[in-house]
């Protein structure tokens, strides 16, 4: 930092007189933020508390709308800027935000909302602490203004001294000094005052007696410059001399040079290692035309881009095959430059480079690439026989595995509606079990083809009323047990892009569970309907059933996994397989939350739609 003495001196006489008023002061101001930041951090923590604790319940049953009451309640608060709740599943659930509110620093605080030992979501506040710093600033500024007026009075004190005592006195040196520089040695520098400025005076006139006595010694030393000219000239050999270890060291690299005069078509010089390349000596490279003569005849044409086109753009680059002596062809990368030397005559100067390990590496990867697309061919022929081959297992099964069973349960009627007078009670339990049986292994037989037919048959989208669907469906269930009194509500107007064959066999299974599930409930209530969720329609179906445990939940889409008897609840366990799959199908996702001996609910999404909007108008 370069400073005049007369600034040094103020800095340094303000400094002092500053500094102490200005440590109390900063360590009073230090102390009061410190008291303001901590209650700002005591509150912040508080409200995470009471966020945390009332967006459980609204997170766990994905309804924004639940949430909103106690968002509002806590954005009133002039501090907070923002509030975020985000779904561990789906992301952002609900937002408050008073972007305006910003005025001084921002403090984030992030809390992880958990229940029944699962994270379901996170809570983000934002807290802006412009309105507890606003007071410290106005004492800042306040405190700012008397060390302003204090420095002003001192600078008028400090200058009516400097300028009396410091300032004409340097004037004078400043001078004196000049007269050095211009060597006007003669006259000398009186000074008679006894201070720091006068022995400094004193010293000057000491250097201008040094300085006089300096110049006569300069003038015997331009005598020894002429030897110091000598010594100049060795060290240009020894530079000459480093060249020359230079150039021997390009040449025992794999990088060899060359010159060339483009108008012969001829090289003037390459380097020793060509000889190793090749095997042709290296007179044979200056011959006229080697070149032309050596290059593939496929890449003899470089020969004119190398003497033509590179005296005309200056630099060129490609990549072409030598004929060695031994008949083997040599890849290497040729680069070229045009020169103009001492005379303005143009040269080629450049670098060949052996690549032949790299091309053959890349042939290599060539026959390797065409191996694997051989073995893709050759798999692709092998799973469209697999394909074939399981539409013939499905063929088997419809035709043929049903009429042993169709034997069977024939026979087994026969013998209960001729033979029943001879049959004790014992036979006839065996032969109902019997019957029993030939029917589950039927529908087990088309619980499968369905399962299998999925993955093969075409998805047709179009705009579907999921509502109708779901509604036809329950008719459907009341008309085979009217006796039951079930609540069901279905929001109106779901609409979906979806396929309608696979939506209704989806909503079926998904209707059929809830139904079952909620025969042994009081007051049994079913719910379809949709929650938008950060800007995605998300369909549930709600029952207050016999639920599951959540630590089972990775199996119930999992083909014949059951997590309840036989004697409980009838079925194969492959429904929610194929409801999974046709969801899939969709490029859906379809997951579950429940409570055993509470509720279940199952969630899916149909991505694939042409419009934001499902729900159908009015």
């Amino acid at each position: 930092m370069n400073l005049s003495l007369r600034t040094a001196i103020i800095f340094a006489t303000l400094l002092g007189l500053l500094l102490p008023s200005g440590v109390n002061g900063y360590i009073s101001l230090t102390r009061q933020l410190d008291n303001a930041q901590r209650q700002i951090s005591l509150d912040h923590q508080r409200i995470a508390d009471i966020l945390v604790l009332g967006m459980q319940e609204p997170l766990w049953n994905l309804s924004p709308d639940a949430g909103k009451p106690l968002l509002e309640s806590v954005i009133s608060d002039e501090r907070i800027v923002r509030i975020t709740v985000n779904d561990s599943t789906l992301g952002l659930f609900i937002e408050a935000n008073k972007p305006e509110r910003r005025r001084g620093h921002l403090h984030s605080l992030t809390r992880v909302v958990s229940k029944q030992g699962s994270n379901i979501g996170t809570i983000t506040i934002e807290l802006d602490d412009g309105n507890a710093t606003t007071r410290i600033r106005s004492e800042q500024r306040l405190y700012l203004a008397a060390v302003l007026l204090q420095i002003v009075l001192s600078l008028g004190l400090i200058l009516l001294l400097l300028e009396s005592r410091i300032i004409r006195p340097l004037a004078e040196l400043s001078r004196q000094a000049i007269q050095l520089a211009r060597r006007e040695l003669d006259e000398a520098f009186v000074w008679r005052r006894s201070d720091e400025i006068g022995t400094l005076g004193q010293n000057l006139e000491t250097t201008r007696k040094s300085l006089k006595d300096l110049i006569l010694t300069l003038e015997q030393k331009n005598l020894q410059l002429e030897t110091d000219i000598l010594g100049r000239r060795q060290i240009e050999l020894a530079l000459r001399a480093s060249q020359d270890r230079y150039r021997r060291l390009v040449e025992s690299t794999h990088i060899i040079p060359w010159d060339a005069n483009p108008d012969e078509w001829r090289l003037t010089y390459v380097g020793p290692q060509a000889e190793a390349l090749l095997g042709y000596p290296l007179a044979q490279w200056y011959q006229e035309g080697f070149l032309s003569s050596y290059l593939h005849p496929d890449d003899r044409h470089h020969a004119y881009r190398l003497f033509s086109e590179t005296s005309k753009t200056g630099v060129s680059e490609f990549e072409c095959r030598f004929l060695s002596s031994s008949g083997e062809e040599k890849w290497v990368l040729l680069t070229a430059s045009a020169q103009c030397d001492a005379d303005n005559k143009r040269t080629l100067q450049g670098f060949i480079i052996d690549i032949s390990e790299r091309k053959q590496a890349e042939l290599d990867m060539e026959r390797y690439r065409n191996h694997l697309e051989e073995v893709v061919e050759a798999r692709t022929r092998a799973l469209a026989s697999a394909n074939h081959e399981l539409e013939a297992f499905s063929y088997s099964v419809s035709h043929d595995l049903r009429i042993p069973l169709r034997t069977i349960e024939g026979f087994s009627q026969v013998l209960l509606e001729d033979y029943i007078g001879s049959l004790d009670v014992n036979a006839r339990n065996y032969l109902a079990r019997i019957r029993s049986t030939t029917h589950n292994m039927t529908s087990l037989i088309d619980d499968l083809l369905n399962l299998s037919k999925l993955t093969r048959i075409e998805v047709r989208c179009q705009t579907i009323n999921l509502s109708a669907l779901s509604e036809e469906i329950v008719d459907e269930f009341r008309s085979l047990q009217p006796q039951r009194q079930i609540d069901i509500q279905i929001e109106e107007n779901l609409r979906a892009h979806a396929d309608p064959k696979l939506m209704l066999i989806a909503l079926r299974h998904l209707l059929d569970n809830a139904w079952k599930f909620t025969e042994r409930t009081q007051n049994a209530k079913i719910s379809i309907g949709a929650n938008d969720i950060n800007g995605q329609t998300v369909f549930y179906i709600q029952d207050n059933g016999i639920g599951f445990d959540m630590a089972h939940a990775n199996k119930i889409f999992s083909p014949f996994q059951r997590l309840h008897s036989h004697t409980e609840l009838t079925g194969n366990g492959i429904g929610l397989a194929i409801v999974q799959r046709i969801i899939h199908r969709h490029d859906g996702r379809i997951w579950a939350k429940s409570q055993a001996d509470n509720q279940t609910i199952f969630y899916f999404t149909l991505p694939n739609k042409p419009q934001a909007d499902h729900r159908l108008p009015h």
